[in-house]
């Protein structure tokens, strides 16, 4: 009998095995003709067959490794084909490959799941901290590791936003808030500062450029020195200390004038913020919450689509809280009506234009854009409507898939028709949708593509200035061999290095950790993560890019304060 049940695991083995070896080839990842293919065929034999499978979490794994595996084939999918304009691509995944890739990436994802994630929701951690001075020590190393960034990039990263803003400051661009009233605040106060004693324009924008350099290590330093409070074992500590000074794209935000990077750094305070409440529980009152409400008014004023994540938090929050739903609906009152306050008459009383609609119905306009891609037939009226705001010709030449700015920058888009006809114009979407839903969610699917498949490339940063016509340029204080060797060093052609850019890769990681918080008994911490979800679920109903890693970069912050938090004691 024990010889039966033996022979059966060598079999199932070998057939797991065998899918999972399929699969890698079939993905380009193995070459069958390579004899060390062969190899790797009999490690993963061997490495399935001394893994435990059959465990407490196996029906809960094996759903997680489906789901997963569905998503990494989709994608594959949809990412491979996003240009053809013929190929029904949900076709193209229902098939008798596709399911084999599927079975075999399960398999391979079940396989790691068991003998990692097992691990990580039992570790327990015998270590004590007894470090001093954790906040400054934090500090010193993220600064002083970004400053060499600052001093190879000098005065700094512009791209064509940065530009704008600047131009905004020196008054030569009409104010509006587009890149957000705040941020333009934000460069505005160092950069006039400096100016006050030297014309030159470089050492305006190295002011400024320091001035985010100082601030990103103090922030990144004081969610450290939080999580060293709550008793989040040491070596954890250190590994967040090293993937926050030494992840290169870290030290290339740093420097780079964006509101982004100052977005993400509020949330990595909102999401502390999020976590203090939690702690307080049922005492929480105006007087001890401020600073949840000077950061989320800050938070939501910093980039214009944070008001959505907002509203989600504020409803779990008023949910969560329910217990104190007087104290938690007036801290509501005096951040929404503060903010409505500025966007509405404040703005209005310093002409301030507000941002375009066109930001907002990017699916739309991307789904409409494939349709007439891939010549789906318009009725007449339909036809006659869509060429109001862009002729359905010019939106066939101009429908790119990654991106929705070709369509929406066109000088033939007329955003002012759309704005006096929004009902009309969304009947009209609905309806599109409603007789080709296959084109329809093809076209969601692959706009979204880059923020839930970790398989899209698509640029991360610059390490230059942008050209500009008001003299900023970069004057390295490094010698440039150096810098040529600190590029290549940073680059993400390095093994590993390039993951850490995957958009797709560090939602999963978050999503898998909430999963690893709900089996350590640590439900409580997943309230921190919403403003994250947020943002991402903001995105996955109105992202204008595939994959703009700018846009989420405020996850890559926030997951070590999550694993942090997770694992403290």
């Amino acid at each position: 009998m024990k010889e039966k049940l033996i022979n059966n695991k060598i079999i199932i083995i070998f057939i797991i095995s065998f899918f999972i070896y399929v699969t890698l080839c079939y993905q380009d990842i193995l070459h069958p003709y390579n004899i060390l293919s062969i190899f790797v065929f009999i490690t993963i034999y061997y490495g399935i067959y001394n893994t435990k499978l059959n465990h407490i979490y196996m029906k809960e794994f094996s759903i997680i490794s489906l789901g997963l595996s569905i998503l990494l084939v989709l994608g594959r999918v949809l990412y491979n084909l996003r240009y053809d304009s013929v190929t029904n691509l949900l076709n193209e995944f229902i098939s008798i490959k596709s399911l084999i890739f599927i079975i075999g990436i399960s398999s391979l994802i079940y396989v790691i799941f068991s003998i990692v994630l097992t691990r990580m929701i039992k570790y327990k951690s015998n270590t004590s901290n007894n470090i001093n001075n954790v906040f400054m020590i934090s500090f010193i190393i993220m600064f002083a590791v970004y400053l060499v960034y600052y001093l190879i990039y000098f005065p700094g990263i512009l791209t064509g936003d940065s530009i704008d803003e600047i131009n905004m400051i020196l008054g030569n661009v009409t104010l509006n808030d587009h890149h957000t009233i705040f941020h333009i605040i934000f460069l505005y106060i160092p950069f006039k500062v400096t100016s006050i004693f030297t014309n030159n324009i470089n050492i305006c924008v190295g002011v400024t450029t320091l001035m985010q350099v100082i601030i990103m290590s103090l922030i990144l330093a004081y969610s450290i020195n939080y999580l060293y409070k709550r008793n989040t074992p040491k070596y954890i500590l250190i590994g967040i200390i090293t993937y926050y000074a030494l992840l290169p794209i870290n030290g290339f935000y740093s420097i780079t004038l964006w509101k982004d990077i100052i977005f993400s750094l509020l949330i990595v305070l909102l999401t502390i913020e999020c976590q203090k409440l939690i702690e307080k529980k049922n005492n929480i009152t105006i007087k001890n919450s401020y600073t949840f409400i000077i950061i989320s008014i800050l938070a939501i004023l910093s980039r214009n689509n944070a008001i959505y994540m907002y509203i989600i938090l504020a409803l779990l929050t008023i949910i969560i809280f329910r217990k104190r739903i007087i104290t938690v609906l007036l801290m509501f009152i005096i951040i929404f009506s503060t903010y409505f306050t500025i966007k509405g008459p404040i703005y209005n009383y310093f002409n301030i234009a507000k941002s375009s609609s066109s930001e907002y119905i990017a699916i739309p306009l991307q789904q409409i854009g494939r349709m007439a891609y891939k010549n789906v037939k318009f009725t007449k009226n339909e036809e006659e409507e869509i060429n109001k705001v862009i002729p359905i010709s010019r939106l066939r030449e101009l429908y790119n898939p990654e991106i929705v700015d070709p369509i929406k920058f066109d000088k033939e888009y007329n955003n002012k028709v759309f704005e006096k006809n929004k009902l009309k114009y969304f009947k009209i979407w609905l309806g599109l949708c409603i007789k080709h839903p296959v084109v329809a969610v093809e076209s969601y699917l692959t706009s979204t593509l880059g923020y839930w498949y970790p398989g899209v490339e698509y640029w991360v940063t610059i390490d230059k200035i942008d050209s500009n016509d008001l003299g900023i340029k970069n004057v390295s204080i490094i010698p440039d061999s150096i810098r040529d060797n600190f590029s290549k060093i940073t680059s993400s052609n390095i093994p590993l290095v390039g993951f850490t850019k995957c958009i797709g890769l560090c939602i999963w990681t978050i999503l898998l950790f909430a999963y690893i918080a709900i089996k350590r008994k640590r439900k409580e911490v997943l309230y921190s993560f919403m403003p994250v979800i947020g943002i991402w679920l903001t995105l996955l109903l109105a992202t204008p890019v595939i994959a703009e890693f700018r846009y989420i970069y405020c996850a890559y912050l926030c997951l070590p304060i999550y694993i942090g938090l997770i694992y403290s004691k």
